[in-house]
């Protein structure tokens, strides 16, 4: 149900990155109208960059309330948030890879990863058709009476 405050509104979102898309689908899920402006020609144009670990309190959070959790264990990557430090000679100083390490969705200290790219696919496909606007860049932004 929308709020009062916002019905009859459309919220503009600057932004297409993981944030603004994740807010788009939870305003949307509360049946709020959600614009996601983004300076990328397309969802196709480049490659998304590296890897994000997700913790438990804050994005994986987000996801759970989104309602894609299950899509996000679908493309997470096991075993990517060990650590490995090694000296100059490729001495191993530390290895989270050798100790015995139970991964479990839910626990505070598990911080899964996941590929941009399939956590940008997961998002916008939960998007509603023309959510997003593409090749839009922001320039400028101006006081309009009050607000």
């Amino acid at each position: 149900m929308t709020n009062n405050l916002l019905q009859r509104k459309t919220i503009a979102i600057v932004g297409g990155g993981p944030g603004g898309l994740t807010l788009a689908r939870l305003l949307q899920q509360s049946g709020v109208r959600v614009n996601v402006y983004e300076r990328d020609v397309n969802k196709d144009v480049r490659v998304q960059g590296a890897t994000l670990d997700l913790h438990d309190e804050s994005g994986l959070k987000a996801l759970t309330k989104a309602g894609l959790l299950e899509d996000f264990k679908e493309n997470y990557r096991p075993g990517a948030d060990k650590m490995r430090i090694a000296d100059n000679k490729a001495t191993i100083l530390f290895d989270q890879h050798t100790e015995e390490w139970k991964e479990e969705f839910g626990s505070e200290h598990f911080r899964p990863e996941i590929d941009r790219g399939p956590l940008r696919t997961i998002l916008l496909q939960s998007l509603n058709p023309g959510t997003v606007i593409w090749d839009c860049n922001f320039v400028d932004m101006q006081p309009s009476g009050k607000g």
